[in-house]
């Protein structure tokens, strides 16, 4: 194949012409950028380059709908980026390599689900738990379909079919998320099927196990009885009642930060009587300390899972989860006659963006009249509570 310097006067030149069938040229001065000239005089640039080992051809365009300068700049652009793929799929070899499964999940954890998070550590807490020791210093190249199925067929056999939903998709997420960077070149869950549907709860309390739960909380070990009755009495999400801190509580209001919370601003909580007394009885460690731990305030309190199951053992109810605490709170409000809005405010759920943009009142004295109707409804419940202490802890 002849080698010319291409010049806008020789791509104009009759004599390039082929009397039948058609002439292929290369540029000397851009390699790889060629021209073909048919018999009809019909000049078309294109441009050679290897992908995944392959000798390829793209056409870029005629002469002179293309100038020759825009050919030759078309044509380094591709080979620049057919290199670039190259040399990324090299690196993600070696990455893959020495990749580990616990070097993974660090990765993904400060450089993915801290920013954009909220829930990070419990998110972080899955991908780290005792069931996934076995990949920590495995190669994620290792690591297969088979394995991912292993270990959530391990979590629906103890009964936990949400946790292996919810566990599988966490994995997906960070292995797509490694495999959008380069980090490995297949998700090893990609195939997997979910081990059922995610069900939406409706369980709500009755009056009745809702009374027998309030009375169990004082025969809980501190700081839990205390954690329950905050659960009970604000109907607030477990974790930011879970992580609550000294500095959060001003006055009769608890306002959780905006990092705690699912939307982007803090929330305010008008605490009841009660809720007060619950919390006074309390050590404070200082103002970062948290609220409800075991450790002197340096960090919060997590056994959810062996307390729960003491309260429902000391309550005789069971079948409900901490959550549907919250569900019940909202429901209670809703029949004690408390607005749609106000009821949604309580719990921080926005009716929708236009209204998280427009509306802007706080609703406070709306919120701490309708949580004191619900405490004093709580504490109706059962007799007792009115003459005794609402935590004694053990």
């Amino acid at each position: 194949m002849p080698i010319v310097r291409f010049t806008d006067r020789w791509l104009q030149a009759a004599s390039l012409t082929p009397a039948e069938g058609r002439a292929e040229y290369t540029d000397g001065l851009c390699p790889g950028l060629h021209l073909r000239v048919t018999s009809l005089g019909v000049r078309t640039f294109s441009v050679m380059f290897r992908l995944n080992g392959k000798l390829t051809r793209k056409t870029l365009g005629r002469f002179p709908v293309i100038s020759l300068a825009n050919a030759r700049s078309s044509a380094l652009d591709v080979m620049r980026k057919a290199q670039e793929g190259i040399d990324a799929r090299e690196h993600r070899s070696r990455e893959e390599t020495t990749l580990t499964y616990g070097e993974l999940v660090d990765s993904y954890v400060d450089k993915h689900l801290k920013p954009n998070a909220r829930s990070w550590r419990n998110v972080a807490s899955g991908l780290r738990h005792a069931r996934m020791n076995r990949f920590t210093k495995r190669r994620v190249a290792e690591i297969k379909r088979r394995d991912i199925i292993a270990v959530i067929d391990e979590i629906v056999a103890e009964a936990k079919p949400q946790a292996a939903i919810n566990h599988l998709r966490h994995l997906k997420m960070m292995f797509n998320w490694a495999a959008g960077r380069d980090m490995i070149a297949n998700n090893p869950c990609d195939g997997v099927k979910s081990p059922g549907r995610t069900t939406e709860r409706d369980r709500v309390l009755s009056d009745l196990e809702i009374a027998a739960v309030w009375k169990a909380t004082s025969d809980l070990p501190a700081p839990f009885g205390a954690m329950y009755r905050m659960f009970l009495l604000t109907g607030q999400r477990r974790s930011e009642v879970a992580t609550m801190q000294w500095h959060e509580v001003g006055g009769t209001v608890w306002t959780i930060p905006r990092e705690k919370v699912k939307k982007d601003r803090p929330h305010a909580v008008p605490l009841s009587k009660t809720a007060l007394t619950t919390l006074a009885s309390l050590p404070k460690y200082g103002p970062e300390a948290y609220v409800f731990s075991t450790t002197d305030g340096d960090r919060p309190s997590s056994n959810f899972n062996k307390v729960k199951q003491e309260l429902d053992r000391l309550s005789g109810t069971s079948g409900w989860t901490i959550h549907d605490i919250r569900r019940t709170v909202r429901t209670k409000l809703a029949e004690l006659g408390v607005t749609e809005v106000v009821a949604r405010k309580v719990v921080n759920h926005e009716t929708g963006k236009v209204d998280r943009i427009y509306n802007r009142h706080a609703y406070l004295d709306e919120k701490r009249k309708a949580l004191t109707m619900w405490e004093r409804h709580l504490l109706g419940l059962d007799p007792s509570a009115l003459t005794c202490s609402p935590f004694s802890g053990r």
